[in-house]
């Protein structure tokens, strides 16, 4: 193989590195906060995200739509029953609600 033709294809294989890296967010975006924050599946998460929506809910103007009520309950109770992933699925989504419910973005 020629050394022209082998820096050729390093050449591509960096320029598709660093077409990957822009698409999956390893550069930051005008605007886009440069910390981000991760999150897991844990019963930790779970009470963090309770209190937002609880949080959420005390301060509302309006009583919580019931879905909200419902999907907070229900995540609770996954969430204590040991089954985190459903119930921080059901408190993202009644978090969601609320978040519109108040006009936040």
């Amino acid at each position: 193989m020629s050394p022209s033709l082998r820096m050729t294809g390093l050449a591509g294989a960096a320029s598709c590195v660093g077409l990957a890296a822009m698409m999956f967010g390893a550069f930051p975006v005008a605007g886009q906060p440069s910390v981000q924050q991760v999150t897991s599946d844990t019963p930790e998460y779970c009470l963090q995200l309770l209190d937002r929506v609880s949080e959420l809910v005390r301060v509302a103007d309006t009583p919580p739509p019931q879905e909200v009520t419902s999907l907070s309950s229900e995540g609770q109770k996954m969430c204590d029953q040991g089954q985190t992933r459903g119930g921080i699925l059901r408190l993202r989504r009644a978090l969601l609600l609320m978040t519109r419910q108040n006009g936040q973005p």
